[in-house]
């Protein structure tokens, strides 16, 4: 790991702000071609307090600095609203830039986006295809011809329709499931739940203090886990016809579980009552003493009728009151705790190396929390330790139906004869095992057109294939050209005209598709440096060799589609490492 020197850099900082400040691997160096005649302070000032901007820099040993993105020049230039002049940093230096700020791109009826064999995928609409290339034309990129080769697949309508989430590009919304017992004296008595959020512990290591690490960590758009508390999305807005898909990444053995449909509510048992006193006989028992005379017989008491039971309460198991992240509950053993005390009413899947399991858990009508484990339709999968993995999801609760594919090959299925237990629409991830770690990314929440195919049946060696966005209907051919808003297809039986708004997906055959695992693959389609890669919301992802960069717009070179300038105002972040994680190290030494 190289050493923590951008630690120096943020303390002396106001000391250098006459001067554009260069940061290389061995140290900090000063432009003094930009030095003013102004007096130095004689002793350095201390930063002012974040936030100095709205962006963040993650640099390559584990640093974080706020401020603002100011382009590219030479390197990096980093702005600070407590420094009148520009920062510098080599770029080998930084992981990643995130932009706070940022809005996303804006999600309109017709959105739709174009996927290339090198995994980039570029927002925009469709304007024509033919034998030799498409142009597309994008709020981000402009006006953009890119071969036909390099195209993998268009998405006129994705995601069947509608987008409910995609992230995290930051942590609203998600919260983790602290079930630290926490004491409240209330007349004597111990209660959980209180409004206060738990303090973090302190521990002594080493001869020093340090406070216990969050169980869930926040970096870039990924979350990383460092124990087996649940990470949960109460309000995911779940529709009820779906798809749920995500990114796992993971050290060790995978034993994930998933909160799908939870409500995040229990039921209370009712609470006992104390029963009657017995009532006094009627009659003078034998042995006991005679009444008086003209004492008046005891009038018999009337029994109470009969009372239905109270209706059970309910409480919602997480707390909002404070923006808190803990279950208000009341303190339960770990070793007797259900999915159901955890997520309340829904259904949890648990993802093994080898196998998935789906449990159904509610509430029996005393109150009681039942998880049922659910019959499969299932083949064996095979995840190694320390691999990756493209979970999906799609469910009907009309039709009681959940299906899993895991990397776009079909893994499980389920039908809950009894019916989607509940109306919940909640969403929720543990990492079961304590010593592994796992990362969380892109994940997504759709609608579903009902297309129970797998990803992978959707790719031909030797033709194209287009799937209408009804979700059923399909066709097998070639796509001559779209123009003006029309497919042309062909195939040996037909020829047919089909309005581009009406199809969900085309998928180019392989064949013809650059192969970058080909021995023959041209250097000119090889990068001459790791690229950076720019990351938009919901879906776009361009990799560039950077040329230079102001605040909102960036140059660079690609070997699929050449020099282009991309617009960063709608950007989530910069990605300067593709293909590592977010951060150096997974915690491992927290």
């Amino acid at each position: 790991m190289k050493p923590p020197f951008y630690l120096i850099v943020l303390a002396f900082l106001p000391s250098f702000s006459f001067c554009e400040i260069v940061v290389k691997g061995d140290g900090i160096l000063q432009d003094t071609s930009l030095t003013k005649n102004e007096a130095t302070p004689t002793k350095p000032q201390a930063s002012k307090p974040d936030p100095a901007g709205d962006d963040l820099i993650l640099f390559d040993n584990g640093d974080v600095m706020h401020g603002t993105f100011g382009g590219i020049q030479d390197g990096l230039l980093w702005e600070r609203k407590d420094i009148d002049r520009p920062i510098k940093f080599s770029i080998p230096a930084i992981r990643q830039v995130v932009f706070k700020g940022s809005s996303g791109v804006v999600m309109e009826k017709e959105t739709s986006f174009i996927t290339l064999v090198s995994g980039d995928r570029i927002p925009g609409k469709i304007v024509s295809l033919d034998d030799k290339s498409l142009v597309v034309k994008s709020s981000v990129v402009g006006d953009l011809k890119i071969p036909r080769e390099h195209i993998k697949s268009l998405s006129p309508n994705p995601f069947d329709g509608e987008l409910f989430y995609s992230g995290p590009y930051n942590s609203n919304g998600w919260m983790i499931l602290d079930y630290r017992k926490t004491k409240e004296k209330d007349e004597g008595k111990e209660i959980a739940g209180e409004e206060k959020k738990p303090k973090k512990e302190v521990v002594q290591e080493n001869g020093k203090v340090k406070e216990e690490s969050s169980a869930w960590i926040h970096s870039g758009a990924s979350f990383y886990s460092l124990d087996n508390r649940a990470l949960v999305y109460p309000d995911a807005n779940m529709p009820d016809i779906g798809r749920l898909k995500f990114k796992a990444k993971w050290k060790g053995r995978l034993n994930l579980t998933l909160a799908l449909h939870s409500d995040f509510t229990r039921v209370l048992p009712a609470e006992k009552k104390e029963e009657p006193k017995a009532e006094e006989a009627e009659e003078i028992e034998d042995g006991e003493k005679p009444k008086a005379e003209g004492e008046q017989k005891p009038r018999k008491k009337e029994q109470p009728e009969k009372q239905d039971p109270a209706p059970l309460q309910k409480e919602r198991l997480v707390d909002f009151r404070k923006n808190n992240a803990f279950q208000n509950i009341a303190w339960i053993n770990p070793s007797k705790r259900t999915h159901a005390d955890m997520f309340g009413t829904g259904y949890t899947m648990t993802l093994y190396s080898s196998y998935p399991n789906l449990s159904r858990n509610y509430f029996s009508e005393t109150g009681v929390a039942r998880t049922q484990r659910m019959a499969s339709v299932r083949s064996n999968i095979s995840l190694s330790e320390g691999g990756d993995a493209e979970i999906e999801i799609r469910y009907n609760r009309k039709e009681s139906l959940m299906i899993l594919f895991i990397n776009g090959t079909y893994a499980a299925q389920w039908n809950d004869l009894g019916g989607f237990p509940g109306d919940g629409t909640g969403f929720g991830i543990v990492n079961n095992t304590s010593n592994a770690r796992v990362r969380i990314s892109e994940v997504m929440i759709t609608s579903w057109n009902g297309m129970t195919d797998s990803a992978n049946s959707m790719i031909h060696p030797d033709r194209d294939l287009v799937l209408l966005g009804n979700g059923t209907d399909r066709f097998s051919g070639q796509v001559i050209e779209i123009k003006d808003g029309v497919a042309l297809l062909k195939s040996a039986y037909m020829n047919a005209e089909i309005p581009v708004k009406d199809l969900s997906k085309i998928v180019l055959k392989k064949s013809t598709s650059t192969d970058l695992d080909s021995d023959d693959l041209s250097e000119d389609l090889t990068w001459a440096k790791e690229p950076m890669t720019i990351i938009y919301k919901p879906f776009g992802k361009i990799r560039l060799n950077p040329i230079s960069a102001e605040r909102n717009l960036l140059s660079g070179n690609s070997p699929f589609f050449g020099e282009i300038t991309v617009d960063l105002s709608s950007a989530a972040m910069l990605r300067f490492t593709e293909g590592s994680p977010d951060l150096s190290d997974w915690f491992d030494d927290l």
